[in-house]
């Protein structure tokens, strides 16, 4: 599916002394090479101070005041802190302000420790969310209402996301980036990184997209490319070998040495992983999803479904509609 046609993405960073220097330059580098591939992104960074001690010598300059006056934004992400680098005389003042201004952002992302600064502006009240393992108890404090689970490494609920810690703030900017923009530019940001995205437990979105992408073999890549592009297609092994430049016999060992399954069996993983998302965004018919994703009727569907998922589609369909 496309992404829908868009204005420029805004997004913007809160700098706060401490700050964890990957938590910062991760998830920035999956935008600022979507920004590279597709353009569209405006980046502000504000904080308590026009300057940040980094790491030893190095400091980072050019942050806006705190804004009175917080402007739309598409994302707010809340980098973590180390806790001996906070400085007690600005953290209220930065609590106080994420309280009356997150409401200003469409997705509010914690990213690490950064989780503990929206549950203290009591912004995780009421909703699923984590943080680094050994901060966990700490967050229960924080947010006593919240429903703080260990067992992932980030969560969306609502408009907040919240990740478990320093890299994956990476997998958390790269499932933004999908809901946003779609899985074909995280796929390509995946790739300019040579990113692997990890399953979270709770997101089995983007893992279907990216599931087998974790190689550099570029013939298979175009291949793969190929595929997720022109699903409807009726794919033969013949075409596959045409669009990667190989016989049919060095694809067929090729891609099971790279990407872990045969040609066929990757095809029907993405025809399904389109099926659940199109079945927990529309309303359609088991029909139409499975013309929609090439795999000709729903009777086909309902056999590619029953050998790799355990429940059936309507019951699937109505755990992912009620959960949503």
């Amino acid at each position: 599916m496309s992404p829908p046609e868009r204005s420029e993405l805004r997004v913007g960073v809160l700098m706060l002394p401490g700050q964890v220097p990957l938590d910062l330059v991760g998830p920035l580098q999956v935008l600022h090479a979507a920004q590279t591939l597709a353009g569209g992104l405006a980046i502000r960074y504000f904080g308590p101070r026009a300057s940040l001690d980094w790491l030893g010598p190095l400091t980072l300059g050019g942050i806006e005041p705190l804004p009175q006056a917080l402007a739309p934004l598409d994302l707010l992400v809340v980098p973590g802190q180390y806790r001996r680098g906070i400085d007690p005389s600005l953290q209220p003042a930065c609590v106080d302000w994420l309280r009356r201004h997150a409401g200003q952002a469409d997705t509010l992302m914690g990213i690490c420790s950064g989780s503990l600064l929206m549950a203290e502006a009591g912004l995780l009240d009421g909703r699923r969310c984590t943080t680094h393992h050994t901060l966990l108890a700490r967050l229960r404090e924080l947010a006593s209402d919240a429903r703080v689970q260990g067992d992932c490494i980030f969560i969306e609920d609502g408009p907040c996301l919240t990740s478990a810690g320093i890299s994956t703030g990476i997998d958390t900017m790269l499932h933004w980036l999908t809901r946003r923009l779609g899985h074909r530019l995280a796929l390509a940001v995946a790739r300019e990184m040579v990113l692997y995205l990890r399953r979270s437990g709770h997101e089995p979105q983007l893992a279907g997209w990216l599931a087998g992408r974790n190689h550099v073999d570029e013939r298979i890549h175009r291949l793969q490319d190929a595929l997720c592009a022109r699903l409807r297609e009726r794919w033969t092994l013949a075409g596959m070998a045409d669009a990667a430049a190989m016989s049919e016999r060095h694809l067929r060992r090729r891609f099971v040495a790279v990407a872990g399954m045969s040609p066929g069996d990757y095809l029907t993983r993405l025809r399904l992983q389109l099926a659940r998302q199109l079945m927990e965004e529309t309303p359609w018919s088991l029909a139409r999803i499975a013309g929609e994703v090439g795999l000709g009727d729903d009777r086909q569907l309902r056999r590619v479904w029953k050998r790799l998922e355990a429940d059936s589609p309507r019951e699937w369909r109505r755990r992912h509609a009620t959960s949503a």
